[in-house]
């Protein structure tokens, strides 16, 4: 039996850790859709585990969601989705029904025109948009004039994998890198704003 676009059967991916630890996000067959492995994302909160907790965090290419409902999971006061694919973010919203994640907000947009009218602080943010749009450093752009990151807020971000993959992405002067690692053709990376480098 052919298998059906847009669906969700057998596409599951498993949250890590915390209340919601063991249960799966479903998410659909997508062109560019890939939820971050789980080898990445055991890294990166173990890179913000001091961080997760009560934070506002913001997931900008959510996709499966699954960065935006681990960090739910392990605390995170609220949770911000974006995505601008409707099937996406229907499938998002079947998710967070499931789980009952009250403290999840779930908004179908482009991520420029979100990052326009966004009005709330947050602390932690996540940026894995599609690797076949060239997109990243117009996002970068977008969130350095934003007033929506909050000193020491921490910028995860996920891009292919080539040599020269720190040097080559384009970041504000007050980005620090902390952090930075690769698994396989993923580079990811994880950065803080400091509001006294400006």
């Amino acid at each position: 039996m052919k298998k059906q676009k847009n669906s969700t059967a057998n596409l599951k991916v498993k949250i890590i850790s915390g209340c919601w630890r063991g249960k799966n996000i479903n998410f659909l067959e997508k062109k560019d859709l890939r939820p971050t492995k789980s080898q990445i994302r055991e890294t990166l909160f173990n890179w913000i585990q001091y961080d997760v907790e009560n934070s506002y965090c913001l997931d900008l290419f959510s996709g499966s969601g699954v960065l935006g409902f681990e960090a739910a999971s392990r605390g995170a006061k609220k949770v911000f989705m974006v995505d601008n694919d409707l099937d996406v973010v229907n499938c998002l919203n079947i998710q967070k029904k499931k789980l009952k994640g009250d403290n999840i907000f779930i908004f179908n947009s482009d991520s420029d025109e979100f990052l326009k009218n966004f009005n709330e602080k947050v602390s932690l943010i996540f940026l894995d948009p599609p690797f076949t749009k060239n997109i990243l450093d117009e996002t970068i752009k977008s969130l350095s004039v934003s007033n929506s990151l909050i000193d020491r807020c921490k910028i995860y971000i996920e891009l292919p994998h080539n040599k020269n993959f720190t040097v080559n992405i384009k970041t504000p002067e007050n980005w620090e890198l902390l952090k930075s690692k690769k698994s396989g053709d993923v580079a990811y990376l994880l950065f803080q704003h400091n509001c006294s480098m400006i």
